[in-house]
């Protein structure tokens, strides 16, 4: 599979840019001292894609995949550090502005989020 990017095990064109974000969700709080507390309540995984220009059909497929009302969470496979890894994820908004058409539509600037459930 090497670097390649899917998405309930379809493969997505490779992005322009693919990120990496991860995090964790805590509970805070303050003991009647002042002294901060902290829980660790999950550990998270957020992915960012953007492309210069996508193609119409491309941006299509991605949007059939990441952007379902009857299938909010969906398994998302990629490579890092040389070892296969999958997520299940829901979609961040999608954001992306016309670029031509010329018998075909083009998009620019498409940028959207996949964060872990």
């Amino acid at each position: 599979m090497a670097s390649a990017l899917l998405i309930d095990g379809e493969v997505i064109k490779k992005p322009t840019d693919f990120g990496i974000e991860r995090y964790n969700l805590t509970k805070s709080g303050r003991v009647a001292s002042g002294r901060m507390t902290m829980d660790i309540i999950a550990q998270k995984i957020k992915f960012t894609f953007s492309y210069d220009v996508l193609s119409g059909p491309d941006l299509d497929q991605i949007l059939r995949l990441i952007y379902n009302p009857a299938r909010p969470f969906f398994e998302v496979t990629h490579e890092e550090n040389g070892r296969i890894e999958k997520h299940m994820c829901y979609s961040g908004a999608p954001k992306y502005t016309k670029f031509r058409t010329d018998g075909q539509w083009y998009w620019k600037n498409v940028t959207f989020d996949l964060i872990e459930q």
